[in-house]
């Protein structure tokens, strides 16, 4: 009889838990760039700076800062972080070492919750040779 009450404990506890850490959970996010801004201009060989901040109305799964080409979506640069958090701060560099003037984005995609709500935003800028 003990072991059936603590069984029935411990699931009840897990299940409250699981609901708790679900009701906590993103169903927003702000992401703001300090840098780059809009359409700067990277010299070759010159580090293209990404750094902001994002903040969310509950706790956020993962993000992932992309940098890729705005034409093809080559990667030249990826970040992930999956700690779970209600704010996170990034801070990157990546040096320019394109051989073509080409129109770079900047991505930071927010993954919201366990159920895959997603929120992103994009900064272009131009790399030149």
């Amino acid at each position: 009889m003990k072991r059936y009450f603590f069984v029935s404990l411990s699931i009840l506890v897990l299940t409250l838990s699981a609901a708790c850490h679900k009701d906590h959970e993103a169903s927003s996010a702000e992401i703001t760039f300090i840098e780059p801004s809009l359409n700067d201009t990277i010299a070759n060989a010159a580090e293209l700076h990404v750094e902001g901040t994002i903040s969310a109305d509950g706790e956020m799964h993962s993000y992932t800062l992309k940098i890729s080409n705005a034409a093809n979506d080559s990667v030249y640069f990826t970040k992930s972080s999956s700690q779970h958090a209600e704010s996170y701060a990034f801070h990157e560099h990546w040096v320019n070492n394109l051989t073509d003037t080409t129109l770079v984005k900047v991505t930071v995609e927010v993954e919201l919750n366990h159920e895959g709500a997603k929120t992103s935003k994009t900064v272009n800028v131009v790399c030149l040779p």
